[in-house]
């Protein structure tokens, strides 16, 4: 076979036909199956999953839009305005309108803003907003704010500039028209930190929607309140265009509803000359600098119904100062006024009571026959425990406020003059004759009397005193055997107790209700904030607070009644002469007690409680100053000058005496024993 001639690499030529036939048909079958797939899934595009992806094109041009309704206001026992809304420019950026554009466009943008920004006095570099918008990417549905609180000149360019993820929007804000005043009772706004805290507020307040910057009450009365206050906000599906600007709303997903109206029982007026008159003092008294005089409270709530007029705290805030968030400077600022302005004095403030606990072991000496209304007891300044086995004075001695001798006093002497002798000696005797009294009888009165536990206003995190005695002394050392070593009760314990010191704790507003129940000779009544929810478009009543008694039985008439003489002089020839000095006391007669409370380590502070006016009291009071000295010299005035104020302001009518009553022959001798006419000690 000639070379060149033959079949191709030794092939046949029907072997290289057939080859060719083979790889055409294969070319075929795959151009075949190719087809049948693409086919395939174009139906599956357009007749299974069209119905997903057209979703998928309305979503990047249907948009969602909350728009938050007006919170509800927060109005004073008049109806005049405490915490209200007024409307705010704010700039916001929107990551997904911005995205679309290239660099140089969207740079562009930012210069502008920037510079109508600029103009407007809300100096923004450009590349701080460039961060911002890459900062949102993750939150890419959230519009980023810019600017709050901008005016309306600002407002006005940039709707008129129209640039693209650029929006001045009007939002309502919280303004505090009364500044400070009651300012701890209402708490203060925040925003809603992050999704995770958004998510779970959605899901314990259904409607309300929450996002990250939400506003949302973060204290007192704004928190206690948040889901009354806030209400619902309109959700609606709108379509927009490549500018993300508005074509049409496509569905109203949920109508707004107005967050309700709060109306309080505090008097505006009442609530501002307490922190008058208490920060005046506080102001005179820290110009002695023995006396540093850096807080206190003064608290009026009503004995008959427990509603509180006046919840003063010092040093406080103004809650405007949070509308917009705190910078540093301002909050440096803050915290320099004053120690711990965020903490509510009234409610949470932790006090011993001095010599304003006196009433309780009183009441447990009349009603026990442990001592009769009419029994003197005659203090000579000092008193030595008869129990006491030491052969020196130390730790078996107690003393009146300045050594003072008092002489002969009865329980209604006691109380005018303050004096300690007469209450060590009962406290030593309730606990040397516990088997006839009982361990706590001063424990188990100051309870009844509301002590020891949280009285239950509607304020967050209100704190529950203290009452000590043997069971809480041994309670402690079973849980903290280290800080409280010894679980044994002494007769000294019983008689730091009987005058108010020792471990016992409680807080103005405690205070001021146990003054109330005395008032009230038994009725004690939760302090309350609130007197009812109002629909703030219709005015019409939607809930109302009613007043809750929460001890109704009566107290012993004839123990009242001699406790109420000996505290009724005490502004007159008392502890409290001094500071009453001229009052009107035969037209709006006042009975308190003058207290003064060692602290170790600081000085003492002063303390002055009690109800006016005898024998129909319409005020319980309680005023509590830190390191200010003796409650008669510095507490005392506060109350008086408060009164005088109320009496000039709303021209109280006559109020009569109170009755004579008459000494029970069960417990006293048939007749008084002369007053000793001496001084009363300092309290």
């Amino acid at each position: 076979m000639t070379a060149g001639t033959g079949p191709l690499f030794g092939l046949g030529t029907d072997d290289v036909d057939g080859r060719e036939s083979a790889r055409l048909v294969l070319l075929a079958v795959v151009v075949a199956v190719a087809i049948v797939v693409l086919a395939g899934r174009l139906a599956y595009l357009q007749l299974v999953g069209g119905s997903g992806y057209r979703d998928i094109a309305t979503g990047n041009r249907i948009r969602v839009i909350e728009t938050q309704a007006p919170r509800g206001r927060i109005i004073d026992a008049e109806g005049r305005v405490l915490a209200g809304s007024r409307s705010s420019y704010t700039v916001t950026m929107d990551w997904e309108a911005l995205i679309g554009l290239d660099d140089g466009d969207r740079r562009a943008v930012f210069a502008t803003l920037a510079a109508e920004l600029d103009l407007a006095g809300e100096t923004v570099a450009v590349d701080t907003i460039a961060t911002l918008f890459e900062r949102a990417a993750r939150r890419a549905l959230e519009p980023v704010v810019l600017a709050e609180d901008v005016s309306a000149e600002l407002w006005i360019a940039l709707t008129e500039l129209d640039l693209p993820g650029i929006a001045a929007v009007s939002r309502p804000v919280r303004i505090y028209p009364y500044g400070a005043a009651a300012g701890h009772a209402l708490g203060y706004m925040g925003t809603v930190a992050d999704p995770d805290e958004a998510a779970a507020l959605n899901g314990n307040q259904p409607g309300l929607w929450y996002r990250p910057g939400s506003e949302i009450g973060r204290a007192g009365l704004e928190r206690i309140f948040e889901h009354r206050l806030r209400g619902a906000p309109e959700i609606r599906r709108v379509e927009v265009d490549a500018r993300n600007r508005v074509i049409r709303t496509v569905e109203v997903a949920q109508q707004a509803v107005r967050g309700n109206d709060l109306q309080l029982t505090i008097d505006i007026d009442l609530q501002r000359a307490a922190e008058r008159e208490l920060q005046n003092q506080l102001r005179a008294i820290s110009a002695n600098p023995e006396t540093p005089a850096p807080a206190g409270s003064f608290v009026v709530i009503d004995p008959a119904d427990g509603a509180v007029l006046a919840l003063a705290s010092l040093p406080g805030f103004d809650p405007t100062a949070f509308v917009f968030g705190l910078d540093e400077n301002e909050t440096a600022e803050l915290l320099a006024a004053g120690p711990d302005p965020f903490l509510n004095r009234a409610t949470n403030g932790l006090y011993p009571a001095g010599s304003t606990f006196k009433p309780i072991p009183a009441y447990a000496a009349l009603t026990t026959g442990a001592r009769g209304q009419y029994e003197p007891w005659n203090d000579r300044g000092s008193y030595r425990l008869a129990s006491c086995r030491a052969a020196a004075d130390a730790g078996c001695v107690f003393r009146n406020a300045g050594g003072v001798v008092l002489g002969p006093v009865d329980v209604r002497q006691a109380l005018t003059r303050s004096s300690d002798t007469y209450f060590y000696s009962l406290g030593e005797k309730f606990w040397v004759e516990r088997d006839r009294y009982g361990d706590e009888i001063m424990q188990d009165v100051a309870i009844r009397f509301g002590l020891g536990d949280p009285t239950g206003i509607e304020l967050p995190a209100e704190a529950a005193g203290r009452v000590p005695g043997p069971r809480s002394r041994q309670a402690d050392h079973d849980r903290y055997p280290e800080a409280f070593p010894d679980p044994r009760w002494y007769t000294g314990d019983n008689v730091n107790l009987s005058i108010g010191q020792g471990d016992l704790l409680l807080t103005p507003l405690q205070l001021a209700n146990l003054y109330a129940t005395l008032a009230t000779a038994g009725t004690r009544h939760q302090p309350r904030l609130v007197e009812r929810l109002v629909d703030g478009a219709t005015g019409e009543t939607v809930l109302r607070f009613a007043a809750r008694r929460v001890e109704e039985e009566p107290l012993d008439p004839t123990a009242v009644a001699a406790i109420v003489d000996g505290l009724a002089d005490v502004p007159i020839d008392g502890t409290a002469a001094s500071a009453f000095e001229g009052f009107p006391a035969d037209r709006f007669p006042v009975a308190a007690k003058t207290g003064t409370a060692e602290v170790a380590g600081k000085a003492d502070y002063a303390l002055f409680a009690g109800f006016a006016p005898v024998p129909e009291p319409r005020y319980a009071f309680a005023v509590v100053m830190e390191e200010s000295g003796f409650g008669g010299v510095a507490a005392a005035p506060v109350a008086r000058r408060f009164f005088d104020w109320l009496l000039a302001d709303q021209a109280a009518p006559p109020v009569s005496p109170p009755a004579a009553v008459s000494p029970p022959s069960s417990l006293s001798p048939a007749s008084p024993p002369p007053a000793a006419p001496t001084a009363p000690a300092p309290s």
